[in-house]
């Protein structure tokens, strides 16, 4: 009945330490989207002024 207590920690930190790597991975996605949506105002502005040169 000893090892109850101690397995019990251990889930806890194995938890936390996975809500931890989730919300990371939620603020890369984040960063990564604006960066995209950026870059695709971007090459959408670029392909307008090519297209009106012509």
């Amino acid at each position: 009945m000893d090892s109850l207590p101690m397995i019990s920690i251990l889930v806890l930190v194995f938890a936390m330490i996975l809500l931890g790597e989730q919300i990371k991975l939620k603020k890369d996605v984040r960063r990564l989207e604006k960066l995209m949506k950026h870059l695709k105002n971007k090459i959408k502005k670029l392909n307008d002024d090519g297209n009106q040169l012509d």
